[in-house]
């Protein structure tokens, strides 16, 4: 069994390793975190391996998972590379969605990739639970990724291959149907409350129409999906509704807007006439000053 090494393991760290312990997938070795603390948590929730101060004070290993957030994997990766000189047989890699596995090329001659898991790991119990499932995306070195696509598939996870220089539109696509979906949650709640509503209630009638939303845009796709009154080319009711927004809050009001525009394109493609749609793009444009 590889023995696998992480660097900053938070959330998805914490769960990668885990899952690879309970599976016999990799002998989690050493963990080095920010804090002793953290250490100490991510080993104990892990299960396995053992906590080190620094990454000076690590173990070797085959595998190096550096698990930082992205902004610090370039600097993980040059302080790791003079440890890895002579480790040709090595396997360096980073789990970011954004970044490719260029990022990694100190760490050279070790093989290298990226492997992105598109979940949200906002709860490392829960995502030990149902990580299976997740489509990883990979990218890299034949040897690393081999290596790590069946690792992912010893999970139940699904492989997608990625070019690295789409990584970043990759990632873009992710955001918007995951953070962005987080982001819309709290402009609907923001807008509730000042109807009068209270946020538990706001959920507890939002859930079954947006859980329903979400099924059929996997179902049928986000033109099929689409309903409301951009969609039936209602523009008394938008402007109704940007009125009401504008005065209660600019920025609920721009969002509006916005958000407006793309549904008009979608709709484009649906069933609203062209000239619905000139009429509520209009109508969406930004104030003037």
């Amino acid at each position: 069994m590889r023995s696998l090494n992480i660097i900053g393991a938070g959330r998805l760290g914490k769960t990668l390793g885990r899952l690879w312990h309970q599976q016999g997938t990799f002998r989690v070795q050493t963990v080095c975190n920010r804090t002793a603390d953290s250490t100490r948590a991510a080993v104990a929730f892990i299960g396995a391996g053992h906590g080190a101060a620094s990454l000076e004070s690590m173990d070797d290993a085959d595998c190096w998972l550096i698990a930082t957030g992205d902004g610090h994997i370039e600097e993980v990766a040059a302080a790791l590379a003079p440890r890895l000189a002579d480790k040709n047989d090595t396997v360096v890699f980073h789990c970011s969605g954004a970044l490719s596995s260029k990022v990694l090329a100190p760490c050279r001659p070790a093989a290298i990739a990226s492997a992105h898991p598109v979940h949200s790991f906002a709860d490392p119990a829960q995502s030990v639970r149902n990580l299976a499932g997740t489509s990883v995306a990979l990218e890299g070195d034949a040897a690393a990724t081999s290596l790590l696509g069946s690792a992912f598939a010893a999970l139940q996870c699904k492989l997608l291959a990625i070019a690295p220089e789409n990584k970043s539109l990759y990632h873009a696509g992710s955001v918007f149907a995951c953070n962005y979906l987080s982001a819309l949650m709290d402009l609907s709640l923001r807008t509730f409350a000042a109807a009068g509503i209270e946020r538990e209630q706001a959920l507890e009638l939002l859930s079954p129409i947006v859980m329903q939303t979400a099924r059929n845009n996997m179902q049928l796709g986000p033109e099929k999906s689409l309903t409301g009154p951009i969609a039936r080319g209602d523009a008394t009711t938008v402007a109704a509704q940007l009125e009401a927004l504008q005065q209660t809050d600019p920025q609920l009001a721009e969002c509006y807007r916005q958000l407006g525009r793309a549904c008009v394109e979608l709709a484009r493609r649906g069933t609203l006439s062209p000239d619905g749609a000139d009429a509520l793009t209009e109508l969406l444009q930004e104030p003037p000053q």
